[in-house]
């Protein structure tokens, strides 16, 4: 008997050691999607992962935080959480399909979460195999920059049908279109390519359903239709805006800076006015990931692991306090409006 109890003890003793060793394990968690909301993201992996080692990739929007610990998660191990935040809609497909990413540790690793501004139905994605949680909301705008587009100097506001227009026949509209100096002239775009959020919100929003004539400049910094169909970045349009003339972007709110955002429809760009439903283009900022069922599902200290960071993210203070976020992004415990599409009717949630 004393034999027996002594060999149960011990069995026991090294289920439960295995079942400390598996709760403890590292785990790994990979977030994929847009960029538009890339500062937060970064800020709260920071404020998240204690001791993290931080590692840069092949450009601003892929980054690791590598073997961190979460204070307020005991049980699990080291922590890296590698993020891919080359496009929102990209970043979707990849999740769906489970497509491996080069994180910026060169691992190829698939992804457990999508972060994206845009819906999958959007796109065209079944949205049925994924759970989804709205963070908060990303403004997005036309600018443009003052030094390098003088002949659009009085041009403060696009019309729907203007931006319209601009979306798909920039390059052959003289500023005075919109209202600028000159009728000799001619106004380019500089927008977003097709597996950016920042495209497809601001696309649904303007009601343009066409082929965009975006630009990029050739080897002698001439302006020429971009081959690949829109930029990677908020800071990439920018840094075409400072080189072709007479040049309007698209953005999200984070990478306005020092350009000059245009009124729509007679709306200045705010936060307010996003807030209050008046200004218009605007998308709710979505973490996704692969229902319990499915191939691919975040495991249940990975889950811990996002939760941790939605929290983060979502936390009200945070959203309301932090200087990385206020006036760049929208709380959703202050949003007065609601839409239930992308680019879809908005109505008021206080009347």
């Amino acid at each position: 008997m004393k034999t027996s109890y002594l060999i149960r003890f011990i069995t026991a003793g090294v289920a439960g050691l295995a079942l400390t060793l598996t709760a403890r394990a590292d785990v790994t968690v990979v977030i994929s999607g847009g960029n538009a909301s890339k500062t937060v993201l970064f800020d709260r992996a920071a404020a998240v992962l204690s001791g993290a080692s931080v590692v840069n990739g092949p450009n601003s929007n892929v980054r690791s935080y590598v073997n961190g610990t979460i204070t307020s998660q005991p049980g699990l191990g080291k922590v890296t959480v590698h993020f891919v935040l080359n496009g929102a809609v990209g970043g979707i497909q990849d999740l769906a399909n489970q497509a491996n990413e080069q994180v910026a540790t060169t691992n190829s690793l698939p992804p457990q979460v999508a972060v994206s501004s845009t819906a999958p139905e959007t796109v065209g994605i079944d949205p049925a195999p994924f759970t989804q949680n709205r963070t908060l909301v990303i403004p997005f705008a036309f600018i443009k920059n003052p030094a390098t587009a003088p002949n659009l100097a009085s041009v403060t506001n696009l019309t729907q049908r203007q931006a319209a227009y601009l979306e798909g026949a920039a390059g052959t509209l003289p500023s005075a279109f919109f209202g600028g100096a000159s009728t000799n002239d001619t106004v380019y775009l500089v927008g977003r390519n097709t597996a950016s959020a920042v495209r497809t919100i601001t696309d649904a929003s303007i009601y343009f359903t066409g082929t965009l004539a975006t630009y990029t400049t050739n080897s002698a910094g001439q302006p020429i239709l971009d081959p690949a169909g829109g930029q990677s970045s908020g800071a990439a349009v920018g840094a075409l805006l400072k080189l072709i003339p007479n040049a309007i972007g698209t953005v999200a709110a984070q990478d306005v800076g020092s350009f000059t955002p245009l009124a729509y429809e007679g709306v200045p760009f705010s936060i307010t006015n996003v807030v209050n439903g008046s200004y218009p283009i605007w998308g709710y900022e979505r973490w996704l990931y692969l229902n319990k069922n499915q191939q691919g599902a975040p495991s249940a200290n990975q889950l811990a692991v996002i939760n941790a960071l939605l929290g983060a993210v979502t936390d009200p203070v945070y959203q309301t306090t932090s200087t990385v976020f206020v006036g760049n992004f929208v709380p959703l415990g202050q949003l007065q409006v609601q839409r239930s599409s992308d680019g879809g009717p908005i109505t008021s949630t206080i009347y």
